[in-house]
């Protein structure tokens, strides 16, 4: 977290929780990319500037003004709670069988009625569980086999995505990061970026 930046807003379990659901309501979207790959999941500046591709002066600039605008904001997401991990581990575990087993009604009751989607650095928002899953049903759910494997992204609960092809090869996808309320998901975050996938492959077991 900060990575040597001693104004970081965000430390800790409950801090990258409250700042990443707080970014995603309040921040333009190039900045809500720029935090979550810094700050969440840790990538150099370097690193974040080659994914969205755009400079390093471009990415300090962005996550400058994000976490200003965090600080003057404060947390926004009260309700929001430390789930106990055997909750966290079933939510995760539900979610992969629905997700792979391209079950649009499983994924239903694992949402929030509230639950939103993103995919930076794509512009693309849905909010509402029935346009989350909507999206998912008719654009994703069926349109590759899917393999996912839970993980953490800097102590957020979070799953490596892989694509397996007919031939059996299971093909890097990319992460996604999840936001829990409770025993409910409030927030899908999916990077589809295969260069992601490696700096997990330490903390993770074959897909599933």
């Amino acid at each position: 977290l900060g990575l040597g930046d001693p104004a970081a807003v965000v430390a800790g379990r409950t801090g990258v929780r409250l700042a990443f659901v707080a970014a995603l309501q309040l921040l333009p979207a190039r900045q809500r990319a720029v935090l979550t790959l810094r700050d969440v999941l840790a990538f150099r500046t370097a690193e974040v500037a080659v994914m969205l591709g755009t400079t390093p002066a471009a990415v300090d600039s962005a996550l400058r003004r994000a976490r200003a605008r965090l600080a003057e904001a404060g947390p926004v997401a009260d309700e929001l709670t430390e789930p106990d991990e055997p909750v966290v581990r079933a939510l995760l575990d539900d979610y992969v069988r629905a997700f792979t087993a391209a079950d649009p009604d499983a994924l239903v009751g694992l949402l929030r009625a509230d639950a939103e989607m993103e995919m930076p650095p794509v512009p693309t928002w849905f909010t509402g569980r029935d346009a989350v899953v909507g999206f998912l049903a008719t654009r994703v759910l069926h349109a590759e086999d899917w393999r996912m494997t839970p993980t953490r992204a800097n102590d957020q609960p979070a799953l490596v995505v892989h694509r397996r092809t007919p031939d059996g090869v299971d093909h890097p996808y990319g992460v996604q990061v999840l936001t829990l309320a409770g025993d409910r998901i409030a927030r899908i975050t999916a990077f589809r970026d295969p260069a992601l996938v490696p700096a997990f492959a330490s903390d993770i077991r074959s897909p599933t």
